[in-house]
């Protein structure tokens, strides 16, 4: 099983680099092909005009609309469309129409008239719009002239905005899943290692050559490693047959990428087969003739060390960054308290192992309690295999811990525009257009709605409205007035600036806005109808209109910062599970070995119910016990990012470390006492 287990995770590993790969290189080959061909010095023949602009959905995650208008006959439509639009009509992207189907997104940009086909789009996940206004684009300063499509892909096309660059993805599935593989690979090739160093022995004793009992390895590894190559190889195989949402990102992996790849996939499947075998018989560590049987030394005073040193590190972790003098000084004490206190908690783990072994064995002695009297004893006689299970699941949440602590400081802009955005809701909007705003525009809003027209100058406010709309807002109705934002509503104090000094200017409420950029609020702070106001904006103003409540670019970046967050959440849980898996199916043989030597307590204690105690003492306890250092120690740890305020904690992450320990803890206490209860029945009086 562990055999199988290192293998399909190590072709998991191998095969999400290729994904990676072949995602990134289908998201720019598509990106690439959208993208426009400028007009350069009059040279091109003009067949189209183009113009990007972003808006959102009520999730506040922003998406890409392309306002498109062929000049020429000549020009063809971009990738993913059969057709041009006709004038004041839309074609969304799949996932863009199914997230804004409640908010009417169909008909925010006019009549729809399809969606966008696969190769329009950078992913099947992503959200796009293709807009051809009702309106001419020719007028407009900011709508570029265009030869064609198929030009380098450009920033703030799509997806590829908000694209890391490869190297980093590459990275966090290395540090996040090919070194967890890696460790179960070692943990797998030296499961079982005493009973096959016998068997080293015996053979050589019959005269066999260091190739011969290499064969014999390899013979017995070669059936669960090739399944564990098939196994790890079944995703990468799935997703060459259809799209595949990856968990916690929004992203959908488009399974014709992946079928570029698929001989680079099953050449994955073979190196890890290779690498296993490889593994297991380089790891194989045979002693030849002449090696000494005594038992090496260990190193206590390296161990004492480690342990005084573990609390230290811990402690510098946690108050050192509020003594230091300057920010890199702080940075650079957490982390190297952090890193420190990992490294040195294997041997004050193993330490605690050892005296809790001792504890246990003395208090069931008194008690009469046979399961908790031996495991103890083998804990204390054993403490590096019980450290070692612990020390994987308290490290995997203390690393995982940590990443989303940082991630949660990274954010706390988004969560003060979040704040922002929670007291004022969506009784603000601010409207900024290309040209200026229309009289059109002013009568389609619903009655509630109040109209200020904005001009900036110099840091001056000048605020254009009708008399009403001005009380509405507690503004003096009265021309070129000056008054401070402090004494008006509140929600102009978060829109314009605590303490900015506002000149007001008295106009009918039917004549024509003379500003680009304007406020609209509801008159008792009652929620505005944003889709109908989109809309609206999208058919009386000039396209490329920008219409958005407060906060919503703050908010729409913490999102990209949360999606992007989302591709360590879901390595690190999935290095995290490979890691626990890895050292428990280890402590399993461990215990299974020890449970062999611990089969005539069957016929001692008169039942089998001994072997589950002893499963649960030795398994389920120390998982259990890992789960709660772990959460404490991330705890511990986030103490300095979260006294500023600027961080917190994940109790979700929390929930999820003592819920996957226990519940991993309960299957080996069940699978390790079944097993050891099966030995136990097969094993006769044989003179030992």
């Amino acid at each position: 099983m562990a055999l199988l287990f290192a293998t399909a995770v190590l072709c998991l590993a191998f095969t999400a680099l290729v994904a990676v790969y072949a995602g990134y290189a289908g998201t720019q080959e598509r990106t690439g092909a959208r993208s426009p061909e400028r007009v350069t010095g009059g040279h091109t023949t003009v067949l189209a005009r183009y113009l990007l602009k972003h808006d959102t959905l009520d999730d506040a995650r922003s998406y890409t609309v392309a306002f498109v208008e062929p000049v020429n006959a000549a020009a063809a439509p971009p990738p993913g469309l059969t057709s041009w639009p006709s004038p004041g009509q839309a074609v969304l992207s799949p996932a863009l129409l199914k997230a804004g189907a409640h908010q009417h997104i169909a008909d925010r940009y006019g009549k729809l008239a399809g969606t966008i086909g696969p190769r329009g789009l950078a992913s099947p996940s992503e959200r796009f719009a293709y807009v051809r206004p009702a309106h001419t684009m020719r007028g407009m300063t900011e709508a570029r002239p265009i030869h064609g499509f198929g030009a380098a892909p450009e920033w703030g096309n799509g997806d590829f905005t908000n694209q890391r660059p490869i190297w980093n993805l590459l990275l966090t599935v290395c540090g996040f899943l090919l070194l967890p593989a890696a460790a179960c690979v070692v943990l797998a090739a030296r499961i079982g290692a005493d009973e096959r160093d016998r068997r080293t022995a015996l053979v050589s004793a019959l005269g066999a050559l260091p190739s011969h009992w290499r064969l014999i390895v390899i013979g017995e590894a070669i059936m669960p490693v090739a399944v564990g190559a098939v196994v790890g190889a079944l995703p990468a195989a799935v997703g060459c047959l259809i799209d595949v949402p990856v968990p916690f990102v929004h992203f959908t992996l488009y399974a014709p990428d992946l079928r570029a790849c698929a001989l680079w996939f099953a050449g994955m499947a073979v190196l890890s087969l290779v690498v296993m075998l490889t593994a297991v018989t380089v790891l194989h560590r045979h002693r030849g003739p002449g090696a000494a049987t005594r038992p090496r030394a260990s190193r206590p005073t390296l161990a004492r060390f480690a342990c005084w040193a573990c609390p230290l590190f811990l402690l510098a972790a946690s108050y050192g960054p509020g003594l230091a003098p300057s920010p890199t000084l702080r940075v650079l004490l957490q982390v190297v308290g952090t890193l420190g206190g990992f490294a040195t908690l294997p041997s004050l783990i193993a330490a605690a192992c050892k005296a809790a072994g001792a504890a246990l064995a003395e208090l069931s002695r008194r008690w009469a309690g046979p399961s908790a009297l031996i495991s103890g004893r083998w804990m204390a006689a054993s403490a590096a295999t019980t450290a070692r299970l612990v020390c994987a699941v308290v490290i995997a949440i203390g690393l995982t811990g940590e990443a989303q602590l940082w991630m949660s400081r990274m954010a706390e802009p988004v969560r003060q525009a979040t704040a922002v955005h929670a007291i004022v809701g969506e009784s603000v909007l601010r409207v900024t257009s290309p040209k200026r705003i229309t009289s059109e525009f002013a009568e389609s809003l619903p009655e509630q709605a109040v109209l200020l027209s904005l001009d900036e100058n110099k840091g001056a406010i000048r605020v254009t409205a009708a008399c009403s709309d001005l009380k509405a807002v507690h503004l003096p109705c009265r021309s070129t007035t000056v008054a401070s934002a402090n004494e008006a509503d509140e929600r102009l104090q978060y829109a314009l600036g605590r303490g900015t000094d506002i000149t007001t200017t008295v106009t009918t409420h039917k004549s024509a806005r003379t500003s680009r950029a304007a406020l609209v609020l509801s008159r008792r702070e009652t929620a505005l109808d944003v889709s109908g106001i989109k809309q609206t904006a999208n058919r009386t103003l000039a396209p490329g209109t920008d219409v958005s409540t407060l906060g919503t670019d703050w908010i729409s970046g913490g999102m990209v910062l949360r999606e992007q967050s989302g591709w360590l959440l879901f390595f690190g849980l999935l290095g995290t599970s490979v890691l626990a898996v890895g050292f428990a199916l280890n402590s399993q043989a461990e215990f299974l070995r020890q449970g062999r030597a611990a089969a005539p307590l069957a016929v001692l204690c008169g039942r089998r119910k001994v072997f589950y105690g002893l499963s649960g003492w030795s398994l389920f306890a120390p998982l259990l016990a890992s789960g709660v250092i772990g959460v404490l120690v991330y705890s511990w740890l986030a103490g300095p990012l979260i006294a500023d305020g600027y961080a917190n904690t994940s109790p979700t992450l929390m929930l999820v470390g003592l819920g996957g320990s226990a519940a991993l803890g309960l299957g080996l206490w069940g699978f390790g006492g079944a097993s050891a209860a099966r030995i136990s029945s097969r094993w006769r009086p044989n003179g030992d």
